[in-house]
């Protein structure tokens, strides 16, 4: 699996060296030159040719969230080469999500693409690919506690019930809005580790993260905050289509039409299925995603656009079959 997706454009940069290496070799003998050449062939091309991906940096060391939605971009680039030729993936600097957003619609260059839920504001302002990036398998949200806590947990019977807890999340996620929408008690967190701190510290009750990102995030954190646990038999969900965003500039378009190309082109082959099992299904397994009980509230930030009509687009615990 890729830890990074730098300068991913290597198919032609392979290429470019082959080429250079045989006549080169006709006229030097010290390789050497042939790197040096082979690197300023392939560092033209990049620079010449290219379409560039620039994405938001990691928050921290720890955290991995989104290597799985760079993999299916990535995967739809690499599926649209023929058509589009050169691409390349890299990470700008860390942002908060409000950042993020003023960046690619200030087209400031720092960014060209970004993965965050929808708003009105956002599909005014940017444009989407509206193809749910993890299926909107993050719209299930789980739980990370305090061991102590998971018998008040296991009390829950309603909705009612579980508006009793105070939810942790980072200050400017969109999610702080939708739960506060539906009469949630939220406490924000200033970053995105003191997430997790507030629920050590009992500040929060919870850190309310999604089935995506839920696991990798308490096996990475058990030993430094021990008395935090994943609680055992509750989820809250609501619809939470996570999009790739695009500036509204004929190259965003650009980018968004590639992008969008390659996705539905995995849909139709059965790559981004077998991709996504091979992220989501342990997570789901590991959960017991389809035996716990789920509550379900509302997005009201949702418009007309969203697709709910293509079923294939969206993950429900019910239906879903996981890859053999």
């Amino acid at each position: 699996m890729l830890a990074s997706f730098d300068c991913l454009c290597l198919h032609s940069c392979w290429l470019v060296n082959f080429n250079v290496s045989n006549w080169f070799h006709k006229t030097a003998r010290k390789s050497a030159w042939l790197t040096v050449v082979a690197t300023i062939a392939c560092s033209w091309l990049r620079a010449e040719d290219a379409m560039r991906y620039l994405y938001n940096a990691p928050e921290s060391g720890l955290d991995k969230r989104y290597l799985y939605h760079w993999t299916i971009l990535k995967t739809a680039l690499e599926k649209t080469v023929p058509k589009y030729g050169l691409y390349m993936m890299q990470p700008s600097e860390s942002m908060s999500e409000r950042r993020q957003t003023y960046e690619l619609k200030n087209v400031t260059g720092k960014l060209t693409v970004m993965y965050l839920g929808t708003t009105p504001e956002m599909e005014k302002d940017l444009l989407p690919v509206r193809i749910p990036v993890d299926k909107n398998l993050g719209g299930y949200g789980v739980f990370l506690i305090r061991k102590e806590n998971q018998k008040r947990f296991d009390a829950v019977n309603s909705l009612e019930d579980l508006r009793k807890f105070k939810y942790g999340l980072e200050l400017g996620w969109i999610d702080v809005d939708i739960l506060r929408s539906n009469q949630f008690q939220v406490v924000t967190a200033s970053c995105y580790d003191c997430l997790f701190e507030m629920v050590e510290n009992k500040r929060s009750d919870l850190a309310f993260r999604g089935v995506i990102e839920v696991i990798d995030e308490y096996e990475q954190r058990k030993e430094a905050l021990p008395a935090l646990t994943i609680e055992t038999n509750l989820v809250l969900y609501y619809p939470m289509p996570m999009y790739f965003w695009f500036s509204k500039t004929d190259e965003g378009k650009r980018l968004a039409a590639r992008a969008e190309e390659g996705m539905r082109a995995m849909i139709e082959d059965g790559t981004y299925d077998r991709i996504f099992g091979e992220y989501q299904d342990y997570k789901i397994d590991r959960l017991k995603l389809k035996e716990r009980r789920i509550f379900r509230i509302n997005n009201p930030f949702l418009g007309p656009e969203t697709p709910f009509a293509d079923k294939r687009l969206w993950f429900t615990p019910e239906t879903y079959k996981q890859n053999n």
